[in-house]
């Protein structure tokens, strides 16, 4: 069998690659470990809306976390209290190369073309007042991750005060973060290595490597 030229040329450089690192693929998950997330991903509509129902047993009941592109500029990220018809948005830090343009706009900027959202919830600590997860990244070389706690106020008239939700986490990684009973691990390169932070007493320290 005769081999043609091109494809002597292709074989010669596929063995002069071999060895090289090359970039990691694309992850389609920013999230993993999660039994529910939503994704908001420059939807064809630029307005339309990602919702996740949220599972909160308490008398002043957030019902849903609805993300989209702000109406004047940025993203809203939007905690929606459907029995009292107001909703309240959370204080969300990103502050990587996924924000483009302004980031003194709602939602601290525009998303990057490259880069898409994640969010979802997690109960760390079985206390029954779950914690959410919002991460902002392109599933390759960039990610944040911010997780809130809901602190329920005592009187529906106080549903959206600032300090209901308060931010806890604020991490920064490379494709995904995965979610595992009291840890969030944040893997790095391409040799196995990870950071993990663990959610001890309402806050979140650094595990020591193991």
């Amino acid at each position: 069998m005769k081999i043609s030229p091109s494809l002597r040329r292709r074989y010669a450089l596929a063995v002069s690659l071999t060895g090289l690192a090359f970039p990691v693929a694309a992850s389609d998950a920013l999230l993993t470990g999660l039994e529910r997330t939503i994704t908001w991903n420059h939807p064809e509509n630029i307005f339309a809306e990602s919702v996740l129902d949220l599972e909160f047993d308490t008398a002043v009941k957030p019902d849903t976390l609805i993300i989209k592109r702000a109406t004047q500029a940025g993203m809203d990220y939007r905690v929606v209290f459907e029995a009292l018809s107001v909703a309240s948005n959370l204080p969300v830090e990103f502050d990587g190369t996924c924000i483009d343009g302004d980031r003194s706009v709602s939602g601290g900027g525009e998303v990057a073309g490259s880069c898409f959202v994640q969010a979802g919830t997690h109960d760390f600590d079985a206390d029954g007042l779950p914690e959410l997860i919002i991460a902002l990244g392109d599933g390759r070389m960039r990610l944040e991750v911010n997780v809130f706690s809901y602190h329920p106020p005592a009187r529906p008239a106080d549903a959206i005060r600032p300090e209901n939700w308060g931010l806890i986490g604020h991490f920064s990684g490379q494709s995904n973060a995965v979610i595992d009973g009291q840890s969030v691990a944040l893997p790095f390169g391409s040799q196995g290595f990870e950071q993990k932070m663990v959610f001890v007493d309402g806050r979140f320290i650094e595990s020591a490597p193991q």
